[in-house]
């Protein structure tokens, strides 16, 4: 009986000292796209002006990535950044901050996963059809890379009414582009959690010069023979316009 009721006794302390030191958190890494343009915040549906004094706002901004890591240390699949529905976070996940501190990624969803069956992705995947929704198209088997729509005032004028709608709707293996960060300075926001923050700063995206984008007479391509010019004008901006923020 002694032996039973000393068991019993050692136990509960046991049991008790697990409540009191409960299993610490799993090391997770975050990664946010934070849009700005130029020096200002960034909202959906506000005006802003652009390099040519145009009025402009945004109405749709969505876009992929995919394989981000460092060589062989694989990081994350595929993110998708829908900012009017979720905002600026791309993903977080269990991981090693210390492996990444170089990291690569596709801006577009690589063409290794492109042209597979979009329904047999994980529920969870933001390549599953049901995620994706009007982010792969069904007339050209693949995904939309890119989806950036808005309304532009091109009158300049008093007034921000708009004359002219824009839509840029990128995708094919054709325009996919690389990204590279270097020295990546994870930041610890707590939770045993690292994040590496960038931005995408829209009025670098429209540009300036000879890689400006008039929206004037600039405002469609849907990827489709003939826009070559302004699809790979597009996706490039896009893609110089991120950076770590």
């Amino acid at each position: 009986m002694r032996t039973i009721f000393f068991s019993l006794l050692v136990l509960v302390f046991a049991t008790a000292c697990g409540d009191d030191n409960p299993e610490a958190p799993k090391a997770q890494v975050q990664i946010d796209l934070q849009p700005v343009y130029g020096g200002q915040n960034f909202f959906m549906d506000s005006i802003y002006t652009t390099q040519e004094g145009y009025k402009v706002k945004f109405t749709e901004l969505k876009c992929y990535f995919t394989l981000f890591g460092n060589g062989t240390n694989a990081l994350h699949q595929a993110a998708l950044l829908d900012y009017r529905e979720t905002g600026s976070l791309l993903f977080k996940k269990e991981g090693d901050y210390a492996k990444f501190l170089n990291l690569s990624a596709v801006l577009g969803v690589d063409s290794s996963l492109n042209h597979l069956d979009p329904s047999a992705f994980p529920n969870e995947s933001p390549l599953n059809i049901s995620n994706a929704g009007a982010m792969h198209w069904g007339w050209n088997p693949g995904y939309i890379f890119m989806n950036i729509e808005g309304k532009v005032d091109t009158l300049i004028d008093a007034t921000t009414n708009p004359d002219l709608s824009f839509s840029f709707h990128i995708g094919t293996d054709s325009y996919l582009q690389n990204l590279q960060f270097n020295n990546i300075n994870w930041t610890d926001i707590g939770n045993n959690t690292r994040q590496f923050k960038l931005k995408l700063d829209l009025l670098a995206f429209l540009g300036q010069g000879a890689s400006s984008i008039n929206l004037s007479s600039e405002y469609l391509t849907h990827t489709a023979a003939g826009q070559e010019a302004l699809t790979q004008k597009v996706i490039s901006n896009f893609k110089n316009a991120i950076s770590p923020y």
